[in-house]
This record gives C-alpha cells, structure tokens and sequence, in this order.
C-alpha cells in the first residue's frame, strides 16, 4: 500500500482528532466565535498550496487582499489566511512540506470542517514526465492516482496484473531476471458520505469545475524573470492530462517514462491526489494547477532560477480561475 499501517494508523487517529476539534469550535472552543463570525460572514473558495515557494508568488502579486477584521486564525497547528482574490472571498493555507500525503489530507480536512467552503483549489509545482511539456507551462489534470499504492510480488510469483512494473525490464546492460521482482500497482478506498466505499486507481477533479477551467486555456502566462532570464519559448496552460502523487521525490528518469508509457501521466508531485481525495469524501469540488519546475529525473534548465516560473504561472492561473468564478457567480 502507498502509506504503511502504522502511517495509516496516525493518520486516522489525527483525522479523529480534527473532528473533534471542529465539534469544540461550534461549541466550546476558544476560537468558536471568530469562526463562527468568519462563516457567518460568507462562502470561501479554499486555496490551498504545499510550501512557500508556492506562497511567494501569490504575496508578490498584490492580488490577495487580508480581511481587515478578521486576516488569520490557527487551527490545528496550520494558519489559515482570510481574505479576497479580486473581490472573491477566500481562506489559503499551506499545507507543510514532510510526509507530504498525510499533510496535505489532513490540512484539507481541517480546512473543509472548520469553515464553511465552497471548493478546493489547489496549485503548486510538479516534475513533468511528458517531454512535450516544458518548465513554465501549466498543467490541468482531469485526474491523478497514488502511483506510491502497491504491493511487491514475491520472486517467481506467477500473479499478473495490469498495472506493473518489471524491475528486470531496466537491468543493465540488457533485461533479463531480478531479484527484486515486479509491483503492482493497487487502487486507493475511498469513504464518502452518502455513498458505498470505491476503491479507485484514478482520482478525478470535479467536472464542473474543470470544464470551467478550459476557459483559461489562452492564458498568456510569464516567460521571462527579467529583460535577460527567459524561458526559450512561451508556455502554455495544457488541459486533457492525467497526474501522478506519491510521498517520493521522483528524480528517476526511467520511472518518469515509464508513468508516462503506462498510465500517460504527464505530472508528478506530492499532493494533488490526497487532495482530491479528500475533497470528493466531503463532496466538495475540486481543481488543480500544477506548473512545470522540471524534467522528473531529466537534466535541469540551464538558466538558474528560471523554474521559479512554474510556481508564478500556476498562482496565475489559479487567481484567474478564482476570478472566473466570481465572474460566473457560479453555485455549488
């Protein structure tokens, strides 16, 4: 399985914990009136984002604007920021950076019972395994599976599957056997309300929202730092992909095609599907924007500090999908 027992265990246990304390906010705990005012006073979009290199680009533009009364609160050790995106109300928070999965379920969960939300929207930076992409480009997954689920298959075993991976398939100098055999990839349950347990190898984005989203596809995004440091073409935001999350910094080329041969997945990151995950078993939609940092395992750009880019034109997108929203004044 992607998360161990005792993982799972902790993490369980944390999520029972969450519960708890968002019963003791609509009754006795300290901070019950300030959220209750915060709620009281409208529906928020939450903006959700892994670390501050994701945060820098969405305070550098100006564009978030703090509640005068009301700009922060603390709830289970995360600082949830209030405040409006071109006159759209919305909560952010960053999600941390460790055990990554784990953070980022939790933070949602904490996010989705705490305040009274709308729907996730979720950007960030992500290893690209699609070599028609390039850094600076954005992608718009319309799903995403937990490629870290799987169990491995004793040597010799005779099980197949579809979903696998041959480690003998890249023993050098040519494939043959090897010792360390083959995994097989395995779906993830999902327990929403109202509905049966699923278990599920890909996790979709709310369609609504994603159809919504394809209106961005013409987004003129940033190619160049400053008047010398420019990426060699303009990118793009890129829509029709699938996406790749596990608690594993994938620099592994091999790996990298192989997600892109096997499941045509074109973005790799820590995640995007725990999100999504967490957004579907609250019923509450969903979208992700995940801009290109880098070739997954593959040779850096040459020019330093052009990768910040992916984080800059994924916030603009997100900010201009919050806007769209607004605009629409879509219902949910």
């Amino acid at each position: 399985m992607a998360v161990g027992y005792e993982t799972l265990t902790v993490m369980i246990l944390t999520l029972m914990l969450l519960v708890k304390q968002s019963v003791q906010l609509r009754s006795t705990h300290p901070l019950h009136e300030v959220v209750d005012r915060i709620n009281h006073h409208s529906s928020y979009i939450g903006l959700v984002l892994a670390f501050p290199a994701e945060e820098i680009p969405l305070l550098n533009s100006g564009l978030f604007v703090l509640n005068s009364r009301n700009p922060y609160i603390h709830i289970a050790g995360r600082k949830f920021n209030i405040g409006k995106i071109k006159g759209v109300d919305v909560i952010y928070v960053l999600t941390g950076e460790q055990t990554v999965k784990v953070n980022a379920a939790l933070t949602v969960q904490a996010l989705l019972q705490t305040f009274n939300i709308r729907g996730i929207v979720h950007y960030g930076i992500a290893g690209c395994t699609n070599t028609s992409m390039s850094v600076g480009d954005v992608g718009v997954p319309h799903s995403f599976a937990f490629t870290s689920s799987w169990k491995w298959l004793d040597f010799g075993s005779e099980e197949t599957s579809e979903n696998e991976l041959k480690f003998g398939a890249y023993n050098l100098p040519q494939s043959g056997e090897n010792l360390l055999e083959r995994i097989q990839f395995t779906p993830v349950q999902l327990f929403s309300n109202k509905k049966a347990m699923q278990e599920l190898f890909w996790f979709p984005v709310d369609a609504h929202w994603y159809n919504l989203a394809t209106q961005l596809q013409g987004l003129k995004l940033q190619q160049c730092l400053n008047e010398t440091a420019c990426l060699p073409k303009e990118p793009k935001v890129i829509f029709g992909l699938r996406g790749s999350t596990a608690n594993v910094f994938m620099s592994n080329l091999a790996f990298a095609k192989f997600l892109y041969q096997e499941f045509s997945i074109s973005t790799a990151d820590e995640e995007s599907a725990a999100i999504v995950h967490a957004s579907l078993s609250n019923g509450v939609p969903c979208v992700v924007f995940r801009g290109v940092s880098d070739v997954a395992g593959g040779e850096k750009l040459a020019l330093a500090g052009l990768s910040s880019l992916a984080a800059i034109n994924s916030f603009k997108v997100a900010a201009k999908f919050v806007e769209l929203i607004g605009k629409k004044k879509a219902t949910f």
